[in-house]
């Protein structure tokens, strides 16, 4: 636990943590307050558009198909291993 993380186990307390990285030490620490109900750690999310969705989509079909030919030669291997080939 750094000493600037005072909200640590207490998730029903407010807590301050630095804004800045650790390399960041010139001028006064940058505080910034942080409610336990809010997501202080996650990007806003971005609306998608079709052409987000579609590559989405391609993506995971990609990783499946990407799984289905791993797990086949992983099978294949298996096979030929038993085999004595």
């Amino acid at each position: 636990m750094s000493p600037f993380d005072l909200s640590a186990g207490h998730s029903h307390h407010i807590g301050f943590t630095l804004a800045g990285g650790p390399s960041d030490v010139s001028g006064p620490p940058d505080v910034k307050w942080i409610r336990p109900d809010t997501l202080a750690y996650l990007p806003p999310p971005m609306p998608k558009s079709a052409a987000g969705e579609r590559a989405e989509r391609v993506n995971a079909s990609i990783v499946i198909v990407l799984t289905l030919a791993c797990t086949a030669l992983a099978l294949y291997d298996l096979f030929l291993l038993a085999a004595g080939a």
